[in-house]
Formats: C-alpha cells, sequence, structure tokens
C-alpha cells in the first residue's frame, strides 16, 4: 500500500522542480564536484529473514516427525545516504555513496508433528510461532554515471549508473523460546557482503549550482545466513554542483 504513495510524492516533487526551474540552467561541467544528501525509502524482497523447510524423524520409542516450515519478512524502512562524485566530462563521472537505514524483520515457524507409529500418520501438535529481530544496514559503495541531457540548457538531466561495494548487516535479538532459539542463534551477528548496484535518476536543475534528485537502484549481495538477497531503494534530495571548467 506504501508504494503508490511513494511515487505519486516523486512524480509531483519532479513536475513542481521543473516548473520552478525557470529559466535559469544548470551544466554538468567538466572536473567539477557533485555533491548529493538524500532521503528515501528501501523496499525488501525475498527470501528477506531466509526461507525453508526442515524435517526431523525421531526413531521408536517416540516415532515421531517433525516438519518445520520456516518465512519470514522485513518491513520496508526509510534509508539516508550522502553521495559526492567527480565529473570527468559532461557525460561521464564517477560516484561515492554511503547509505543506512534500520528495521524490524519477522520469521514465522510453523512447526507440525506427526505420529509416525501408526498408519495414516496422524497429528500430535500442529503450532505456529513468531520472532522479530532488529536489522541495522549500512552501504559503501562506488558507482560509474553516464549523464544524458533531457533539455538543451541543461536545466534536466538523467542518468544511468552501475557499480559496488561492501554491504554490512547487523542483527540483534533473543528469545525464551527453544524452539525458535537456534533460528535466533543462526540469523543474529555482524556480515559484511559484497554487494553490486545498478539503477537511474534524473535531475532537475533551479540555479546553475543547485538542483534536486532523484535515484531508483537495485541492490544484489549474497548473505551467508539468509542467501541471495534483493531490495530496491529510492531516493530524493538536493545535488549541488562545486567548481569545474
Amino acid at each position: 500500500m506504501q508504494r503508490p504513495v511513494i511515487i505519486r510524492g516523486v512524480i509531483l516533487a519532479s513536475v513542481a522542480c521543473a516548473a520552478f526551474a525557470g529559466q535559469a540552467w544548470a551544466q554538468n561541467r567538466d572536473k567539477a564536484w557533485e555533491v548529493v544528501p538524500q532521503v528515501g525509502y528501501v523496499f525488501y524482497g525475498d527470501p528477506n529473514l531466509g526461507n525453508g523447510t526442515t524435517i526431523g524423524i525421531l526413531p521408536p520409542p517416540t516415532s515421531t516427525r517433525d516438519v518445520r516450515v520456516v518465512t519470514s519478512n522485513i518491513k520496508n524502512s526509510p534509508t539516508y545516504a550522502f553521495r559526492f562524485g567527480y565529473h570527468f566530462s559532461k557525460k561521464h563521472m564517477i560516484e561515492f555513496g554511503f547509505s543506512g537505514t534500520s528495521t524490524t524483520g519477522t520469521f514465522h515457524m510453523h512447526k507440525t508433528v506427526y505420529d509416525t507409529s501408526v498408519i495414516p500418520n496422524t497429528v500430535k501438535s500442529d503450532v505456529t510461532k513468531s520472532e522479530s529481530v532488529s536489522v541495522d544496514l549500512f552501504m559503501a559503495h562506488a558507482n560509474y554515471i553516464y549523464n544524458f541531457f533531457l533539455q538543451h540548457r541543461g536545466k534536466v538531466v538523467g542518468f544511468v549508473t552501475g557499480g559496488g561495494g561492501i554491504l554490512n548487516s547487523s542483527m540483534f535479538g533473543q528469545t525464551a523460546d527453544p524452539d525458535m532459539q537456534p533460528i535466533i542463534d543462526f540469523l543474529v551477528g555482524d556480515e559484511n557482503d559484497f554487494m553490486y548496484d545498478y539503477g537511474a535518476g534524473i535531475r532537475f536543475f533551479g540555479s546553475e549550482k543547485v538542483g534536486f534528485r532523484i535515484d531508483a537502484r537495485q541492490v544484489h549481495y549474497g548473505s551467508s545466513t539468509r542467501g541471495s538477497q534483493v531490495q530496491t531503494e529510492a531516493t530524493v534530495g538536493l545535488t549541488l554542483i562545486l567548481g569545474g571548467a
């Protein structure tokens, strides 16, 4: 439900900035620096905290089969970013970025215990339990950016980008439930993973050195505990052009 509201807000902000630009212009100057403070939102994709099924069979005298199905989700969260880049030319630049977010992840365990001493097997117990953990993510990356001009005076500048870096994830949580404890123990902790991202964006300039910038990028990384992860980051903020030829 949140995604349409955010998209509408981005569109309205873009139209407003374009309208306020008037007759002013800006150019992506050669040898110029660009500084970009931003805020935005992160949308998390499957498998979130990690999903899976485990089956345990206990021999006589217990004669039971224990089936546990784990599903999970991570709550979409605000993010804060700071990027700065150097323009080798009007069209080519390299950019360094830092972003961070803090959110909550929840996993759900559906535990079914069957009596295997009879045929067909009967259900001895069937319960669903949930636990939450805190999730902090911090990302540092370097990207190549290619700029292209959508308006002859340089008031509207689009770009595509791609790059890589390091993503640090930290998880915190505890439980007194013995069924949930192994999952908590497995997930909780710090890890650093290589990430890569790609995306696109647009700048609307209201003067020669100040504009409004919108970014959207998809981030991929492989977590040792949660598997292959994909998340989408959408940000908006100011873009400041410093120096240049």
